[in-house]
């Protein structure tokens, strides 16, 4: 029993050191959140932050701010990475925005991606709903990542329940 204990222990330290690796350097970017190796999302960053970014070999933006984005796609692409726009409504976010979001992610194939908007409630979302749709994570896995950012409202929890509902038909 105690040797499964140590197991255990051993296990788990090794995991939450892989997870602190990870995330070493985005500690000052707002609502930062890894959710894998390849995937990870945020609020807005200080354009400074994208070389921490690149330097991780993230390969790819996604930005689902809506608006003027131009200096934030001059710089991202100056460093050698791709950005790309979905401009999601906040108050009306639109089945075809998260549609935008799978195709666009099934281009990048196995690229270390970068999702953001403004305080990575929006982003959050979206990455929760693409791990469920289209990466087969368990709901409770990837609900665990959501809920350390935020608790959707303003419409955003019927939203996700549409659009979850809309990939199970």
């Amino acid at each position: 029993m105690k040797k499964f204990i140590l197991v255990l222990i051993l296990i788990l330290s090794t995991g939450m050191a892989i997870a602190t690796n990870r995330d070493k350097g985005f500690e000052n970017i707002n609502n930062y959140r890894s959710v894998s190796e390849n995937l990870a999302s945020s609020g807005m960053l200080d354009l400074e932050e994208y070389q921490n970014i690149k330097a991780y070999g993230f390969k790819h933006v996604v930005n689902l701010i809506p608006g003027n984005q131009l200096k934030e796609q001059k710089y991202v692409e100056s460093l050698d990475m791709t950005y790309e726009q979905i401009p999601v409504d906040w108050d009306n976010p639109k089945l075809s925005d998260f549609e935008n979001f799978v195709e666009l992610m099934k281009s990048y194939g196995d690229d270390k991606v970068y999702v953001h908007c403004q305080l990575n409630w929006r982003a959050s979302s979206f990455v929760y709903l693409y791990r469920i749709t289209q990466l087969g994570v368990p709901i409770d896995e990837a609900l665990q990542d959501l809920a350390a950012i935020w608790q959707p409202k303003d419409g955003w929890q019927e939203y996700i329940d549409a659009t979850l509902a809309a990939y199970q038909s």
